[in-house]
């Protein structure tokens, strides 16, 4: 039944809530990275009381975890088993021109989350890099299945393509990130994919 107060039933109240906090976190994210932000400041931020966030999530790595289970869901292509290949190595490219064009704050957020993460102490450390890997071998495996398929070049090196394909993809990251002004992050990634596979396409 929806609340007469708001017009949303409970788990629409829920997800809105969810919502604000997780755009609050990516905005703090990109001021000050993951570890100086505390869960009192994405509270204020989203409008929120400190009780209510710390009822609701119970803490900073509880929105976390929420935060990274959405960079990953958004992030990670899901499987298609009508797609090639080459549809799969480039897929990638595919879902952060998609993420930017409807939430380049969030992607903002993740990207300088990644980059934070490599400080031997940081707490996203592990994680992030499972994830990296998990990226890589996704690639590697739709190199593979490429050159099954035959929409990959069947006389490439693989090492050396997965080191290009994911250096390339890195690369444009970083830039955007540490120079916004003027950085077309779409054309960019695009100009990639193109040149990828026109590099390693059959």
């Amino acid at each position: 039944m929806p609340s007469p107060a708001r017009g949303l039933t409970q788990p629409e109240r829920v997800e809105t809530s969810r919502r604000r906090l997780m755009e609050a976190a990516a905005e703090l994210i990109v001021e000050k990275g993951w570890e100086a932000t505390t869960a009192a400041e994405i509270g204020r931020r989203a409008g929120y009381s400190r009780t209510m966030v710390h009822a609701r999530f119970g803490g900073k790595e509880a929105i976390l975890e929420d935060f990274l289970q959405e960079y990953v869901g958004r992030l990670n292509p899901h499987h298609n088993p009508t797609a090639t290949g080459m549809d799969q190595v480039v897929a990638h490219f595919d879902r952060i021109r998609d993420l930017y064009a409807h939430d380049p704050d969030v992607l903002r957020a993740m990207f300088v989350s990644s980059f934070e993460a490599m400080k031997t102490t940081s707490p996203l450390r592990e994680r992030v890099a499972d994830q990296l890997q998990g990226g890589v071998a996704n690639v590697a495996d739709g190199l593979r299945n490429g050159q099954r398929d035959k929409s990959v070049r069947k006389h490439i090196d693989l090492d050396r393509a997965v080191s290009d394909i994911t250096a390339v993809f890195f690369g444009i990251a970083f830039l955007w990130v540490a120079l916004p002004a003027g950085f077309d992050l779409d054309a960019e990634l695009l100009h990639a994919r193109e040149r990828i596979v026109r590099d390693y396409g059959a």
